[in-house]
């Protein structure tokens, strides 16, 4: 098992996902097909699971998400929690523009809907973020 990396484009996110437990979602997801897209996703943290990682880092960075990328969002934390074995080292970090507050409130959202704490980071500008 390796370390994946999927460059980001005008309409999909860069997806960084390594074996060390940090991983991060950055950019725009309006891909036409979400679950095609996120599917390399969802099978790699299929196989992640098996080495029952203790530590997991994700920060995610959406500049914009639609319905359908909100949807598998939901999916792809939902099994980002079930594959970290120890729940007080799940870190997920949900940041957002200062003054963007539909994408807090998405955040605050999904965060609900996982059941785990996230961190809220405000930030002057997404796109200067690496």
């Amino acid at each position: 098992m390796e370390n994946i990396f999927i460059k980001g484009t005008k309409r999909t996110p860069e997806i960084s996902l390594k074996l060390n437990g940090f991983m991060s979602i950055n950019g725009i997801s309006i891909p036409e097909d979400a679950t095609e897209f996120y599917r390399a996703t969802m099978e790699w943290l299929d196989k992640y699971e098996k080495l029952d990682p203790e530590n997991i880092n994700l920060r995610i960075n959406f500049v914009y998400i639609n319905t359908t990328s909100t949807s598998m969002m939901l999916r792809i934390l939902k099994k980002v929690f079930a594959v970290c074995s120890n729940k007080d080292n799940l870190k997920i970090v949900w940041t957002y523009e200062t003054d963007d507050s539909d994408m807090f409130e998405q955040g605050k959202v999904l965060e609900k809907l996982v059941g785990h704490s996230f961190e809220f980071e405000q930030v002057n500008s997404l796109e200067d973020e690496d």
